[in-house]
């Protein structure tokens, strides 16, 4: 892979999946390893111990958009905060070399009214479920 910018980056939702107007900025989900702590008394030095619990998730994040109610992408944000079902969804870098696909949840929408900026809506999603293409 060559190196790139963040300029140009995709984040789709939906059935079939359509890349979401207006982001101004989102983050890529964390994928991350859940591990148990299993320091005992006669641990080695006293520092902690940790195994792999073999649970593995990807993580909560945002995305900004200038927002626009009407605009179809924007309906389907809303449609599925509404619903109580996980949506498809899928973040490509910007050169469509790692595609994460997965499920997930619209579970925040938090509308941002700034005097000199633009009318904007920070959504957050749930990741829920294996995701399918690039692991981590």
């Amino acid at each position: 892979m060559t190196r790139q910018g963040g300029y140009g980056s995709v984040l789709k939702i939906g059935s079939p999946l359509t890349a979401i107007a207006h982001i101004e900025d989102y983050e890529f989900p964390e994928f991350e390893k859940i591990l148990a702590e299993i320091t005992a008394h006669d641990s080695p030095g006293g520092y902690a111990e940790h195994i792999s619990t073999g649970k593995r998730k990807l993580n909560e994040f945002t995305c900004t958009l200038t927002w626009d109610k009407d605009q179809a992408t924007h309906s389907t944000i809303i449609a599925a905060f509404n619903s109580d079902d996980a949506v498809p969804m899928s973040a490509e870098d910007p050169d469509g070399e790692e595609v994460i696909g997965f499920m997930a949840h619209v579970f925040k929408l938090g509308r941002i009214a700034e005097q000199e900026e633009g009318y904007k809506c920070e959504v957050s999603l749930q990741p829920t479920g294996i995701p399918t293409g690039i692991s981590a």
